[in-house]
């Protein structure tokens, strides 16, 4: 599993030919010009890669619910995955990443 911090240093490493994020305290080093296409592609990527969490908490879910196994870790499995499903949906609407019903 990729950490936050790890997708978006490899987005700005191909997007915007940054090779770290990490503050460096040399401006030099700190900061970049970037293109304003460089910078659409790498938002772009960011909001991908955020529906493609979202995707695969929901897939996950599905899987999890086609499997009916009568056991009750099956149920703690299924529960676990609504609570991730349901903190991801909330995660982007704090983010207005999705539109309110």
């Amino acid at each position: 599993m990729t950490t936050k911090n790890e997708m978006f240093t490899q987005i700005a490493r191909e997007h915007l030919h940054i090779e770290t994020l990490d503050q460096r305290n040399r401006d030099s080093l700190d900061f970049h010009d970037v293109g304003v296409i460089g910078v659409q592609r790498a938002l772009d990527a960011a909001y991908r890669a955020g529906q493609a969490d979202l995707l695969a908490a929901a897939e996950t879910l599905v899987s999890e619910n086609e499997q009916t196994s009568e056991s009750v870790g099956h149920y703690k499995r299924l529960a676990e995955c609504w609570r991730r499903l349901r903190r991801a949906i909330r995660h982007a609407r704090k983010r207005d990443a999705l539109p309110k019903p």
